[in-house]
């Protein structure tokens, strides 16, 4: 969805050789567009810049002219710049710039003049009157002069929803000096700030070396000559013709068609409904039992539900013609009142059918068979092939999303038709339109304990059903296509050998990849285990090596103390003190009775 609303990449410029570029406003032809200005400047561009209005606006008249000349010289400064020479100043009052004819042919003129295959203008949704006018008069000049020139609006005052964006990274620091150009302006807010942040928010969407962008939204000039309007639709309108819904109703309806008998099911099947996460959707309940139905009140859950009560008994087929009759939806699926959807059954089937195109009338998704006890006993979800399809049905009613154009062409019920009446039916839709398989899961069919189709293990119901849809469709059949059936019928036994086969290898096939995930994730395990030992052992080693150093440091200085010792001892041994005091120790030793002492 981003990518149609936002442009996720930048280009260095837009396409043009003569370019116009019309300012509102003294600065407003640097803060919306200086940088794509110094791009142009770079690559030889021809570039004629017009200042609209004196920019002088509340100013006192003895003041005006001093203001107009400073403006000017801000702009020019500006220019110098940025390269582009110097601007041309029309001097139309500020605040005085009004959309009709006499504005219309001021840009005209110098479209004339210029011949500008490339012309800048405000955006139509700035918020300064001068702005809007610019924008409108030059949209609506640039569509009579048409041609293959483009008109691209810029921003300033207002964001607008952009189509290009130009990276100005390359010229970022030239452009603030450009603004820095106007110091009248700044004085009063600090633009600068704010259109650098503008330029920095629109890199929103593209890669992280560029840090600075300006956007525009470009307009073809030829375009405007079918839909002059255009460029005025609302963000509602513009995003609808881009195919994102902004609300359910923009989505196409879809009819959920039920045949009721009124049983206790109903109410899950319901639910079922209720739980899409599809956004526009329609109920229509047929009770076919020809008795008074339980009431269902007018919703099921948030979609609108209709009870269609034909105060008859209706056999299967007159009964789906009833709900088609009575469906208002451009798209249509059917739901028995014993089955159920999964909640993304519809919204799955709805991009399914859009991702196929116009050429496909319709889609189907996966259905699981449970039994009364919910466990699957078969699952219909093979692709679609017409030839064996034209042999047997393969695809469950509630499967399918199809075009209402196949009712518009002829397709209907058999309503002589008691079994076998859907695949009947879906014969005749593939007459217009391809059928696609979407893969996945969508609904659940319930089979068994008196419930889901009563054809099961049932060769007196299906035989007869059967053979009314074969020769119904036989006599369209053409010689090529009766031998192909032939040929398939008779290499069937193989075939389903080789698919059960095929199906048994998937099966190996999905082991042995589980197998190897977790062959993988075991060892990625150990390998996380192995780092971790390996960085606890170099932790270890780092301990060991400052421990020896410490030891080293402590040998060092134990033995500097044993050798500071040492002298001490041999400093004192040979003092005079020592010496002198040598008698007095001799007659201590020997009062106690003690080893001489060394003399």
């Amino acid at each position: 969805m981003e990518i149609l609303l936002v442009p996720c990449e930048a280009s260095a410029s837009l396409p043009g050789s003569r370019i116009l570029v019309l300012a509102p406003h003294p600065d407003d032809e640097v803060f919306g567009c200086g940088g794509a200005l110094a791009r142009h400047v770079a690559q030889g561009a021809a570039l004629t810049v017009v200042i609209v209005t004196d920019g002088a606006y509340g100013v006192a008249e003895e003041q005006a002219n001093a203001v107009r000349a400073m403006r000017q010289q801000e702009s020019r400064v500006a220019a110098a710049v940025l390269g582009y020479g110097e601007p041309r100043f029309l001097g139309l009052p500020d605040r005085g710039l009004h959309y009709g004819e006499a504005l219309i042919g001021i840009v005209q003129g110098l479209l004339d003049e210029t011949q500008a295959d490339l012309v800048y203008a405000p955006s139509l949704h700035e918020m300064h009157p001068d702005h809007r006018s610019l924008a409108m008069a030059t949209l609506e000049a640039v569509r009579r002069a048409g041609g293959e020139r483009r008109l691209a609006f810029y921003e300033v005052g207002i964001p607008l929803t952009p189509s290009h964006l130009i990276d100005i990274t390359p010229v970022l620091a030239r452009k603030a000096e450009a603004v820095a150009c106007f110091p009248s302006q700044l004085l009063q807010q600090r633009y600068d700030q704010h259109i650098a942040a503008l330029n920095r928010y629109r890199t929103y969407t593209l890669p992280p070396e560029i840090v600075a962008a300006e956007a525009f939204e470009v307009i073809e000039a030829h375009t405007l000559a079918h839909n002059p309007l255009s460029p005025y639709r609302s963000e509602y309108q513009k995003q609808r013709a881009l195919g994102l819904p902004m609300a359910s109703v923009d989505l196409p309806l879809v009819s959920v068609l039920v045949r009721s008998m009124d049983r206790d099911a109903l109410a899950q099947a319901l639910d079922s409904v209720a739980l899409q996460t599809y956004s526009n959707i329609e109920v229509v309940v047929v009770n076919a039992s020809g008795q008074a139905h339980r009431a269902l009140g007018e919703w099921c859950g948030r979609f609108p539900l209709r009870l269609i009560e034909p105060g008859v008994p209706l056999n299967r087929s007159a009964a789906a013609n009833a709900a088609l009759d009575a469906a208002r939806g451009e798209l249509l699926v059917f739901l028995d009142d014993d089955d159920y959807y999964l909640p993304s059954h519809i919204a799955a089937l709805k991009a399914g059918l859009d991702a196929a195109g116009l050429a496909t009338i319709a889609v189907y998704a996966g259905v699981s068979c449970v039994d009364a006890q919910g466990v699957e006993v078969r699952r219909y979800q093979r692709d679609f092939d017409r030839l064996t399809f034209a042999i047997e049905n393969f695809i469950p009613i509630h499967a399918v999303l199809f075009r209402r154009r196949a009712l518009e062409r002829g397709a209907r019920f058999d309503e002589q038709q008691t079994h076998c009446e859907d695949w009947d039916f879906w014969l005749q839709v593939q007459d217009h339109g391809a059928f696609r398989l979407v893969p996945e899961l969508g609904a659940l069919y319930r089979v068994g304990a008196g419930e889901g189709s009563d054809l099961w293990d049932n060769v007196d119901l299906a035989r007869p059903a059967m053979l009314r849809v074969y020769r119904k469709r036989l006599p369209t059949w053409s010689d090529a296509q009766l031998w192909h059936w032939y040929e398939l019928t008779r290499y069937k036994p193989l075939y389903e050998q080789i698919h059960d086969e095929l199906v048994s290898a998937k099966q190996h096939a999905a082991v042995l990849e589980h197998e190897r995930n977790q062959a993988q994730q075991q060892f990625a395990a150990e390998q996380d285990h192995v780092a971790a030992l390996q960085e606890h052992r170099e932790a270890l080693q780092a301990h060991l090596a400052a421990l020896q150093e410490h030891l080293q440091a402590s040998e060092t200085a134990f033995a500097a103390n044993i050798a500071e010792r040492d002298a001490y001892i041999a400093a004192l041994l040979g003092s005079t003190s020592w010496k002198l005091t040598a008698p007095l120790r001799k007659v201590m030793a020997l009062l106690r009775g003690a080893p001489k002492h060394p003399q």
